[in-house]
């Protein structure tokens, strides 16, 4: 417990998951000895109080409205799952597991039966935990079973696995897996707690009240020249040893980003919200139009109306072109609005 209070204190996390942690909120601890400040707790004990190893916990930032949907804990699993809001309608399911490595067949169908279940709902979906797959091959996804359930479960529902290094020995039990729609950052595994080690990494979320009034772009001009030599710093051949090219590619991709957000500061910007159609040219015409009508108005200049009208008509009939692409009755489609439907 002292660990997780420094890390707390010290990285300032949102969300601090733990697995095995032999703790009984029901019987022989008490709550007021793993609460801390700030972080609501939610746990899941496992049925059978013999084994050392039992129970899973979750902290979450109090600001991020943790609410409880799931718990389910038999003598072989402990499957904890919770919703936060990290935005006004803004909905993320956090989706903490743990699965013991001798679970039988029958065992290992309720556990996914139940997984499965939680990722029916149309919400972006965070799972993590200790799977205990030590035969899985995650370079070429194929596995063995009981790993193949999880490989069916995956790919299902659109997820995917972004651990990459050994979590345990040389081994990978830990992972986190996250539907499509969800962006990671930064993943590293790192202090070594008992005989596992620690994943990091943060998640981005996007406020939907506040995209279509401003965005965030990387400022390249204030960027760190440091960047370069973090990205050279790293030993690619170890990273990438025994790895197909996607996983190549998911790794060099991670490492690009952490640095990225290290060494280049990001600004925020207005998007102009134009209709597809406003080109440069037709910017141009909307401009000469207004400085003309600007001369008819001005005393004792010549009167320029022939040239305003047609200015306008150009600008007017700016849009034709795209429009005679779409087809009739269909809705033109962009990342933020929907611009209009002919008839």
């Amino acid at each position: 417990m002292p660990k997780l209070q420094a890390i707390a204190s010290t990285l300032s996390h949102d969300i601090i998951a733990v697995n095995e942690t032999g703790l009984d909120l029901n019987g022989r601890h008490l709550p007021a000895e793993v609460s801390m400040k700030g972080y609501v707790l939610h746990n899941v004990d496992r049925l059978s109080h013999s084994n050392r190893a039992g129970g899973s916990f979750i902290y979450i930032k109090e600001n991020l409205q943790p609410q409880i949907k799931t718990k389910q804990a038999t003598e072989k699993s402990e499957i904890l799952h919770l919703t936060i809001q990290p935005h006004p309608g803004k909905t993320i399911k956090i989706v903490l597991v743990y699965r013991n490595p001798t679970c039988t067949a029958i065992q290992d169908d309720e556990f996914y039966d139940c997984l499965d279940n939680i990722l029916s709902t149309p919400h972006e979906t965070l799972i993590m935990g200790d799977f205990n797959l030590p035969y899985m091959d995650w370079n070429t996804c194929l596995s063995q079973a009981p790993g193949s359930k999880l490989i069916d479960l995956m790919n299902t529902n659109s997820q995917q696995q972004r651990v990459n290094e050994s979590t345990r020995g040389n081994k990978i039990p830990d992972l986190v897996i996250m539907t499509t729609d969800l962006t990671i950052n930064g993943l590293e595994v790192t202090y070594k707690i008992d005989d596992h080690q620690m994943i990091d990494f943060s998640l981005e979320v996007q406020d939907p009240n506040t995209s279509t009034q401003h965005k965030q772009v990387l400022d390249y001009k204030r960027a760190n020249f440091e960047l370069k030599e973090e990205l050279s710093s790293h030993n690619y051949e170890v990273f990438m040893s025994n790895k197909n090219a996607e996983k190549c590619y998911m790794i060099l991709k991670d490492k690009i980003a952490t640095a990225t957000e290290h060494h280049i500061p990001r600004k925020r910007i207005r998007p102009t919200n134009n209709p597809p159609w406003l080109s440069q040219e037709i910017k141009r015409l909307i401009n000469a139009r207004r400085h003309s009508y600007r001369r008819q108005t001005i005393p004792n200049r010549t009167p320029s109306s022939r040239t305003y009208s047609r200015l306008q008509g150009c600008s007017a009939s700016g849009s034709q072109p795209f429009c005679d692409q779409i087809p009739l009755g269909g809705p033109v489609q962009s990342p933020r609005i929907t611009w209009f439907q002919r008839n």
